[in-house]
């Protein structure tokens, strides 16, 4: 996407680390540390995201809870944290549109504009 990365892990990560995936996988070899990274899991509830961020990223206007909250609250979903981490839980099936929001809310919120 134009402002975040993400992967969905499915059932292959489970819900309750579905943030120390996150995590790992923005620290590993060749992702970038320029946009935010969103991790999905399957849950009984829902689909589990956790975003994470770096604090160069905050400095310059990010603000993951608010994304979160407000992404997961726009497709039926709950969400919050903090502005270099946070999550939300939503509905299965609605992991595009919800992506859509947020890339819209990184990119408003980092002044990326159109690439």
């Amino acid at each position: 996407m134009a402002a975040l990365q993400y992967f969905h892990g499915g059932d292959q990560i489970r819900d309750t680390v579905v943030g120390i995936a996150a995590s790992m996988a923005y620290n590993a070899p060749g992702v970038s540390k320029e946009l935010p990274i969103l991790a999905f899991a399957n849950a009984d509830d829902g689909i589990k995201v956790s975003a994470r961020g770096t604090k160069d990223l905050v400095a310059r206007g990010l603000d993951l809870s608010t994304i979160m909250r407000e992404a997961a609250k726009s497709v039926g979903g709950e969400g919050g944290g903090h502005q270099v981490a946070a999550g939300a839980t939503i509905p299965p099936g609605k992991e595009q549109e919800f992506l859509s929001m947020v890339d819209r809310m990184v990119t408003q919120q980092l002044g990326l504009g159109f690439r």
